[in-house]
This record gives C-alpha cells, sequence and structure tokens, in this order.
C-alpha cells in the first residue's frame, strides 16, 4: 500500500490521526496506486514524494468532487475517481501520464491557464467551450474549472491543483433553450407552412454544422414521404420531391413507423441499411438522423438530418433535433391552419362576390359568362370553360369559355375519348379529372389533345343528372401546374352553385310559361275568381309552386261550383219573375221572390266563410269571458246536435280573457259542434272544454304560434274519427268527407282562418275509431273584461226627416239601392262617388247626422282617410264604415275611434235601418 503520510516532523494538520492514509480499495484509482511504479515516473518513489504533493493528493482522494494535480516539470497527471469519469476512454493510461499527452487536443486552448499557474498565478475559468476526444470521436464540452499553483516548503511553485466539473449538459441545455426561444420568435411572424418547415431547417442545420436538414409529410398510406422545401448549406443538393420510404431500407422505416429516432452514423456501415446505402450515396448523404411524428397514431411527418461524412451523433444533437421536430409541427400546423382559416375566408368572400354577380342574372349562358371569368381570374388560370355533353356522352360542345392573357380560345366540338382513357373513366363516374402535367401522366397521343389546344394542367368537373353525363366545368394552364386540394374544392363548389343558378333560370322560364298557361285557361272563370286567383299565383311563386297550384285550383273549383248553383237559382228565379210580370201572374212572383234572396243570402254566407278563411273577414274584437260566452250558448248547441248526443261543459276555473270577435267565435263553436255531432251518425258524447296554456318555445312552432300565454276552446267528440291524410287536409277549403251536398268543405277552414286572424291558431287531433278533439287558441288579453252593456229593446224603425246621411260609395249601383233604402227609412241622403267629392258637402256649411261610407275608396284618399279628415272638421259626426272585406290596416286592425262602427256587405234593409239608427244615437 503507498504511504500518503505527512512526515511525523512537519507541522500539518493530518486528517488521520493514525499517520497513514490509503484510498478506498474498492476505487479503480486505488488499484492503479497499487499497481503503479511511480520509480519510474518523473515522479519518483511516492515515499519520496515532497509533502505539498502528498498533502494536496490526500486531499483529492478525500473528495467526491472531480480533481487533478499535475506535477513537476512534466506536469505528471493524478486524479481521483471522480475525475476518471471526465477521461472517459483515456482513464487509466491518463494516471501517471503527462499532462500535455494526455489532453493534447485541447493543450492549445488551456496552456495559456497552466502557465499562468505555474507562474503562481491561480486561474478560474467558466463554461469554457473545448474539443475534446474522449470516446474516439470529437465532441464540444464545457468546463468550470481553477487552476491553483501547489508550492513546496520553499514557497517554489512545484505543481498545480484543478477542481472541475463538466458543465456540457447545462450549457447545451441553455444552448437550445436560446436557440428554440429564437427560432420561436422566428416562426411566429411566418405564415407559409413550406416556408415555416424551412426556416425551421435552416436554424437547425446552422447550429449544429449540418450539410442538410428537411421536414417531410407522410402520405396517408404510411409510403411516402414528401419534402415541399429543404435546407442546404451548399454542399451537397436539395432533396425536395416526393420519395418512396422503403427504398431507404424496410428496418429504418419500421424504426420511425414505431416512433423511435434513428441514428445512423454512417450508412455504409449500419446494418440497418444494408444493400439500400446506395439510396442515401444518390442524395449526397453518409450520416442520417430521422425524428419521426407521430400524431393519433399515425406517422405524419419527420425532421431528417442528413451530412456527407460519417457523424457521431450525440445525445444533444438528437434532444435538439428532436425538439425542433416538435415545434416545427406545431409551427406548421398552426401556419397551415391560419392559411387554411385565410383560404376558407377568401373562398367564401368570392363565392359571396359570385353570388352577388350570378344572383340577378336569368340567362345561363349570361350566368356562365360571368361565373368562367370570375373564377379563372380568382385563380389565376390560363383558361375556364363550361361544355354541354350530347347523348352519347362522349361529344362534347365548349359553349363559351374565359382566356387569360396570351391564352387562346377553346370553344368547339370535341370528343371526350380523344383526352384518354383517365378523361373517360373518372367524368363518367361522376369524378373530377385532375391532371397536373399531362405529358407525364397520360399517353403521349392523348396527352396531344390537350397540347393542342395550349393545356398542360386541368381540373375537369363533370356534372351528372339522373346517371347521366350531362354538362362539364373545367379550368386549365398552359404549363404544368400541382393543383391543391383547396383549388379542386373551389372548383367543385362553383360548378355546384353554377349549375344551381342554371336550374333557378331554367325554372323561373318553366314556371313563367306554367303561369302563361294558367292565366290562359283561367279566363273561363268569372271576373273576381279570375283576379283573386292570379293575385294566388303571384303570391305562391316558390319552389313548391305545383302543389300550392294545385290547392289553387281546389279552392277556385270549389268557388266556381258553389257559386254557379247559388248564380243558378237566382238567375232562375229572376228569369221565372220576368215571364210572370209579363204573363201578369203576379201572386206567383213572392215565391220566387224568396228563393231568389235565399241563394243570395248562401252566397253571403258562403263569401263570410270564404274571407275568415283567408283572415280578411270584417272583425269586431273586444275582451271576452269565454266560459260566459259558452255558457250563454250552452242551450242552442244541445237543440243544435239533438237528444242523441251528450253534451258536457268543462270550464277551467280563472279562465283567461281574450280579445276577440264573439260572433264569429259562437260561429266557430258552433260549427265545431255540428261536426261533431256529424261524425256521430248512432249518438255520442260532445265535449266543450276551456282551458289556460303555456305555449312554450318548444311546441308554439308546431302550432303557428309565438310562446306566451294562451286561452284554449276545445270541442271534442267520440265519433268515427280520421285517418292521418284526413287529419292534415283538415283544414283544407272546399274538402269534406260528408256526402256530397251534405257539407260545403269551409267550416274548418273557416275556424282555422278565424283563430289565425285573431292573433292564435287551431290545432286538430284525431284517431280513427276514438274521436276527434279540434282546439283553438286565442291569446290571453292582459286588460279585464267590462260589465255587458244592456241595449235597449228594439222597437220599430221610426222614421227621421230631419236627420242628413253622407253617403260615399264608389260602386254606383251599391250607391243608388244604399240611398234608395236609406230614403225609404226617412233619411235625407247626400250622394257622393269618392273622398273627394264628399269633401266638399263636408266643407260646405250643411248638416250631416251620419258619415255612411266604403272603406276602399279610389283616387287618392281611402274612407278612413276621408272619416279622420271629416273629424277634422266636425269632431262630433259619427261614422259608418261599410266593406266588402276588411282591410284591417286601414281599419287600424279594429281599433276605432268613439263613434265609428263597421257594418259588412252585404246587408238588408233591416241590418241598415238598424246599425244606422245605433250610430247616430251613439250605441
Amino acid at each position: 500500500m503507498i504511504d500518503l503520510r505527512v512526515g511525523e516532523d512537519e507541522e500539518v494538520a493530518h486528517p488521520h490521526p493514525e499517520g497513514s492514509r490509503t484510498y478506498p480499495a474498492s476505487s479503480g484509482v486505488a488499484e492503479l496506486l497499487k499497481t503503479l511504479d511511480f520509480a519510474r515516473t518523473p515522479l519518483g518513489p511516492s515515499e519520496c514524494w515532497e509533502r505539498s504533493l502528498r498533502s494536496v493528493t490526500a486531499l483529492m482522494f478525500d473528495s467526491q468532487f472531480p480533481m487533478f494535480v499535475a506535477w513537476g516539470d512534466e506536469l505528471t497527471f493524478l486524479y481521483n475517481d471522480a475525475y476518471a469519469e471526465i477521461l472517459g476512454g483515456k482513464h487509466p493510461a491518463a494516471f501517471g501520464a503527462r499532462f500535455k499527452d494526455i489532453w493534447f487536443e485541447i493543450w492549445d486552448d488551456i496552456f495559456p491557464l497552466i502557465d499562468n499557474a505555474m507562474k503562481g498565478v491561480a486561474t478560474y475559468s467558466e463554461d469554457l467551450p473545448l474539443i475534446m476526444n474522449r470516446a474516439g470521436y470529437d465532441e464540444r464540452s464545457w468546463f468550470t474549472f481553477s487552476y491553483s499553483p501547489v508550492r513546496d516548503e520553499h514557497g517554489v511553485v512545484r505543481g498545480m491543483f484543478c477542481a472541475v466539473t463538466e458543465t456540457t449538459e447545462r450549457v447545451m441545455l441553455q444552448q437550445r433553450q436560446a436557440f428554440h426561444l429564437a427560432l420561436e420568435e422566428t416562426l411566429r411572424d411566418i405564415g407559409d407552412p413550406v416556408a415555416v418547415m424551412a426556416a425551421a431547417s435552416e436554424a437547425l442545420g446552422k447550429a449544429l454544422d449540418i450539410a442538410r436538414v428537411g421536414y417531410g409529410e407522410i402520405d396517408d398510406d404510411e409510403e411516402h414521404v414528401i419534402v415541399e422545401r429543404d435546407w442546404t448549406d451548399g454542399r451537397i443538393a436539395s432533396v425536395a420531391g416526393k420519395y418512396r420510404m422503403n427504398d431507404f431500407g424496410p428496418p429504418i422505416i419500421d424504426e420511425l413507423k414505431a416512433g423511435r429516432v434513428m441514428c445512423v452514423e454512417d450508412v455504409d456501415q449500419d446494418p440497418r441499411v444494408g444493400s439500400m446505402a446506395a439510396a442515401f450515396h444518390a442524395i449526397g448523404s453518409r450520416t442520417v438522423l430521422a425524428v419521426p411524428l407521430i400524431k393519433d397514431g399515425l406517422f405524419r411527418a419527420m425532421l431528417f438530418l442528413h451530412h456527407p461524412f460519417p457523424r457521431k451523433w450525440t445525445s444533444n444533437d438528437i434532444a435538439l433535433a428532436t425538439e425542433v421536430a416538435e415545434r416545427t409541427w406545431s409551427a406548421v400546423e398552426r401556419a397551415k391552419s391560419e392559411a387554411e382559416k385565410a383560404r376558407y375566408t377568401a373562398r367564401l368572400d368570392f363565392l359571396d362576390a359570385l353570388g352577388k354577380a350570378t344572383s340577378p342574372l336569368n340567362n345561363a349562358d349570361a350566368i356562365l359568362d360571368t361565373t368562367t371569368r370570375m373564377l379563372g381570374e380568382h385563380l389565376g388560370v390560363s383558361s375556364c370553360a363550361y361544355a354541354d355533353m350530347e347523348e352519347d356522352e362522349d361529344g362534347f360542345t365548349i359553349r363559351g369559355d374565359w382566356a387569360g392573357l396570351g391564352a387562346k380560345h377553346i370553344t368547339g366540338r370535341y370528343r371526350l375519348s380523344d383526352f384518354g382513357k383517365l378523361a373517360v373513366s373518372e367524368l363518367s363516374a361522376a369524378r373530377p379529372l385532375v391532371i397536373n402535367d399531362n405529358l407525364k401522366e397520360i399517353a403521349p397521343e392523348e396527352a396531344a389533345t390537350f397540347q393542342n389546344i395550349g393545356i398542360s394542367a386541368t381540373i375537369c368537373m363533370p356534372l351528372v343528372k339522373g346517371d347521366k353525363l350531362t354538362a362539364l366545368m373545367a379550368v386549365h394552364h398552359r404549363s404544368p401546374h400541382q393543383w391543391t386540394s383547396h383549388e379542386l374544392a373551389l372548383v367543385q363548389e362553383v360548378t355546384d352553385r353554377s349549375w344551381a343558378h342554371i336550374e333557378r333560370v331554367r325554372s323561373q322560364a318553366e314556371l313563367l310559361a306554367s303561369q302563361a298557361e294558367l292565366r290562359r285557361a283561367n279566363e273561363y272563370l268569372e271576373a273576381k275568381v279570375a283576379e283573386r286567383t292570379g293575385e294566388l299565383m303571384a303570391a305562391e311563386e316558390s319552389l313548391r309552386q305545383a302543389q300550392k297550384m294545385e290547392a289553387v285550383g281546389q279552392l277556385t273549383g270549389g268557388l266556381a261550383h258553389d257559386f254557379n248553383n247559388l248564380l243558378a237559382g237566382m238567375l232562375g228565379s229572376l228569369e221565372v219573375i220576368e215571364a210572370r210580370l209579363a204573363q201578369g201572374r203576379l201572386s206567383e212572383i213572392d215565391r220566387y221572390l224568396r228563393a231568389a234572396v235565399g241563394a243570395a243570402k248562401r252566397g253571403a254566407s258562403l263569401t263570410q266563410r270564404m274571407l275568415a278563411f283567408s283572415r280578411r273577414q270584417t272583425l269586431a274584437p273586444k275582451p271576452t269571458d269565454v266560459n260566459k260566452l259558452i255558457s250563454s250558448m250552452e242551450e242552442l248547441v244541445r237543440r243544435s246536435v239533438g237528444p242523441a248526443v251528450a253534451v258536457e261543459v268543462v270550464q277551467t276555473t280563472g279562465a283567461w280573457p281574450t280579445l276577440v270577435d264573439q260572433g264569429q267565435l259562437e260561429n266557430a263553436l258552433l260549427n265545431l259542434c255540428i261536426n261533431g255531432r256529424d261524425a256521430m251518425p248512432g249518438g255520442g258524447k260532445l265535449t266543450i272544454e276551456t282551458a289556460n296554456r303555456w305555449i312554450d318555445t318548444r311546441t308554439a312552432p308546431q302550432l303557428g304560434l309565438a310562446s306566451g300565454q294562451y286561452l284554449s276552446v276545445s270541442v271534442s267528440d267520440t265519433g268515427t274519427g280520421m285517418s292521418a291524410d284526413t287529419m292534415a287536409r283538415a283544414f283544407d277549403p272546399f274538402f269534406t268527407t260528408k256526402p256530397i251536398g251534405e257539407g260545403t268543405g269551409l267550416g274548418l277552414s273557416m275556424v282555422w282562418g278565424f283563430a289565425g286572424q285573431s292573433g292564435g291558431s287551431a290545432g286538430i287531433y284525431s284517431e280513427l275509431g276514438k274521436g276527434t278533439v279540434v282546439s283553438i287558441y286565442l291569446p290571453r288579453f292582459a286588460g279585464a273584461v267590462a260589465a255587458e252593456e244592456v241595449s235597449p229593446a228594439a222597437g220599430p224603425f221610426g222614421t227621421a226627416f230631419s236627420q242628413t246621411v253622407l253617403l260615399v260609395d264608389d260602386e254606383p249601383l251599391i250607391r243608388m239601392v244604399s240611398a234608395e233604402q236609406l230614403q225609404e227609412l226617412g233619411y235625407v241622403v247626400i250622394e257622393a262617388g269618392d273622398a273627394r267629392e264628399a269633401l266638399k258637402f263636408i266643407e260646405a256649411d250643411r248638416r250631416i247626422d251620419l258619415l255612411l261610407t266604403d272603406v276602399g275608396l279610389p283616387n287618392g284618399l281611402n274612407g278612413r282617410q276621408l272619416a279622420d279628415i271629416a273629424r277634422e272638421k266636425r269632431p262630433d259626426l259619427p261614422v259608418l264604415f261599410i266593406t266588402g272585406y276588411a282591410e284591417n290596416a286601414v281599419l287600424n286592425h279594429g281599433h276605432l275611434l268613439p263613434g265609428m262602427q263597421v257594418m259588412t256587405k252585404p246587408f238588408d234593409m233591416d241590418t241598415l235601418a238598424r246599425r244606422v239608427k245605433a250610430c247616430m244615437e251613439g250605441h
């Protein structure tokens, strides 16, 4: 055992009182101390070592921190186990060797520091970079250390002591962090994914001094890698392009697919490469580092580093490349997302502009001319064309095209088969034909067809209707062009929209032709019916035109049928009266007069039902307690349905009031009760029920209502019920399941129209064999119901010779008859044909006790406007409006000022007398 004791006569602090110090037997350096013959070194036998050497050596061996001592003129090297790890492959040969021989590769870097220490000047170096060869290859490393001179007992520097720590990992981590910060700053503002790949590759290549770095994306089949752009320092060429990965060795690709970083220090020596080394030589690389990116279980991309010479890949190289790969993926995906968003926004803007440009057009050729021009300019292609296919689906004619600057027009007739098998197979299968370079992708004779009309790259979109190829739209480039998915999607969408616009134009043309034919057919109908039908036709112009026209036909047919019956009765009766008058048989006239009047009244009733269905009837809504109204008509209902039907009235407590025309509600309920009776020919039970309903946003659309509070009035029966088809048509006008002659088919349509005009709706539910429920929903009225006024008993109509009525109507016949009736009642009548004529009488100093005016007047002023002007001049003047149907907007939706009332045409003399008298008396 080598004795490292300090001499007994020397006054030093010895760590071992027993006077001896040995290195631990388990230490590798301890074994060297046992076996090395120091007598053959410049240090000489250990027992002859100077006190200072033994002291510093003992200190070093006691420490777990890396240390060494270099002693004497030759700087003989001694170190501890911790420093042996720094030496790497140089240990154990370095123990007892010369400093210069051990670290010859860094001698020039550290000699000035050693020289200072040996001259007595201590040094300290922090994170000093050194290129060292400790494992058979050069590697960059960093150290923090101090060199301290060691003196003998005479104060002469005999050696140097070093405490050292390797900071390579920390420095490299800091460098990687700084690199990533700089890279992040560089990539932040790059919006092009390809530019992101190039910038990241360049930064990594320069940081690691690598000849070529690139980022490749893997196709969906994980068979090919596509490198859009890489970076090189000029020593080797770019490898941008598409490559089959297995050409570089299946074992290597398997490692990448498994998500393992692949390091090949020398392709000629790595068994995983084997015979595939030629593929790497072909791209100028002898060494490869590839980092795979596995996302969602799929091999999606990789970062690769190539160098023309073999290279030992360090853990730092691998760590930095792996980190850059992940950051590049994130930056590329972000850039792709932003680019896609920008493309999507640009596409939407373009489609919006295209839609605005083509929507007003009503000619197919104009639409296609505009579309091809705008699409060609937007994509920057050479030409854009559209064609119609012939019946054989081979011949086609390019009817119009747009050609860019320097490009030629290609209109004319062609055959699809001349453009090659690919064109026929793709387009016939309703798939787009996409060719990036026809000289490379199809046969020469097929490519010649394209080349002859100046086309190298093309996208051709087919339009297939009914399994038949009917049309084409295409964009072309004169030079080869790699079409993007964005361009393909845009052409597809523009094609679809263009043909949709063409179908719209054609449908409009067909619709106009259909309407013209229908108008010619309806010329045979009565003038008013033809006018209403024409208005309905114009309003119902939509994609469901045919279905709605069927409803119009049913409506006009029903009207014509019923009015023809009524007119036949009236005309027949009047002709008989005329004949009897000529014959002097006056006693028989009364019978036929009653028949004509009865037919006229049925016609008026039919008109009223039609107005109810169309929501145009005159309503006089007022706050109503529906429970009281039902109670008042309960006896009438029982008499109407007969003893075979049991009637039950179920009234909810605290039923909400509603604003409704009471008379029309009574008519609707009576109609529903009679329908229920007819559905129970053998008798049954009829129930009238009221309820307060909260209609929520989910239920409201099903009933055609706004959400809110409603009062429902339901009439249910236990009769035969309806099928689903019958229930779907129950509210249609003139639809009835009753035998011919027993119903007009207007009852339920009148109920539906009345409910809608009152701000509500009607619904129906039925089951065959179980019965039917029809419900009317009326909006809740927020105010209170006023107490009913007791009207004075009606008496005989007296005369009023002192009272004057200003009668205004633009129909001479109605004005004449009404004036005659009023004069018969004893009134003085002033007649006017329009509002302007009436105003002359109002402005004159003449007594007028009542203004009786039609609502719809010609020449710029209607009846309501006339009444308002008259009230300004005569504030207390009573006004009675008469109308054929309710112009609700004119009459302010039934909200009339005090002293104003409405009367509906037609009316008899008794009604006229009663309403005129009531208006004048203020009732």
